[in-house]
C-alpha cells in the first residue's frame, strides 16, 4: 500500500514583466537534471486570445531515492497575455516575451511505491506496515520531506532570480 505525504501543497511564484518562457523552462529543467530528477509532462496547451498567447504546462519531475522512497515535484506553470516583444540591450536587438507569469509548485513523498515489500491484503501485514510507517521509518520519512521542502525553496529561487535578472536587464 502507498502512502503519501504532503510537505509543499501550493507555493506559488508570480511575475508580470519581460522573460522568456523559453529560458524559464530551460532554468526549470537543468535544475532538475542537475538533482538527478526525471521528467514527465502530464499536460500542456497553448493557444492564442485576443490579449496574446495563453501557456498551460503541468509537469511533474520525480527521483526514486531507494527502493521504499520517490520524490515528486509537481509544476502548474501559466503564462497569460504574451506577446513577443524585441528589445535593444547594448546596441543588440533581442527578442523576448512580455506577459503574466505563474508557477504553482507542490511537493510530495511517495513511500512504499513498488507493492512487493509488504502484502497488504492479511490484517497482520498491514499492522506492521503501520507500525513501520509510524515509529521505525519515522525519522527517515521526515528527512525526505525536508529534502523536498529545500528542492521546492531552491527551484523558486532560480526561477525568481531568472526572473529578476531579466527585470534588469530589459526595464532600464
Amino acid at each position: 500500500m502507498t502512502e503519501f505525504y504532503y510537505p509543499v501543497v501550493g507555493e506559488a511564484l508570480n511575475f508580470e514583466g519581460l522573460f522568456s518562457m523559453k529560458e524559464v523552462f530551460r532554468v526549470v529543467d537543468k535544475y532538475f537534471r542537475t538533482k538527478g530528477f526525471d521528467k514527465k509532462i502530464i499536460f500542456d496547451e497553448e493557444y492564442n486570445t485576443e490579449k496574446g498567447k495563453y501557456i498551460h504546462v503541468k509537469a511533474e519531475y520525480y527521483k526514486k531515492t531507494d527502493a521504499y522512497v520517490r520524490l515528486q515535484v509537481r509544476l502548474w506553470i501559466y503564462a497569460n497575455d504574451l506577446i513577443e516583444v524585441e528589445k535593444e540591450v547594448e546596441g543588440v536587438k533581442v527578442k523576448t516575451n512580455h506577459g503574466k507569469f505563474n508557477i504553482i509548485f507542490d511537493g510530495q513523498l511517495q513511500t512504499g511505491y513498488i507493492t512487493d515489500n509488504f502484502n497488504d491484503t492479511k490484517p497482520l501485514y498491514f499492522f506492521w506496515r503501520v507500525i513501520y510507517e509510524q515509529y521505525i521509518a519515522r525519522p527517515r520519512i521526515a528527512y525526505w520531506e525536508n529534502v523536498i521542502r529545500h528542492v521546492i525553496t531552491e527551484l523558486k529561487t532560480e526561477v525568481a532570480g531568472y526572473l529578476n535578472i531579466n527585470k534588469l536587464m530589459y526595464e532600464r
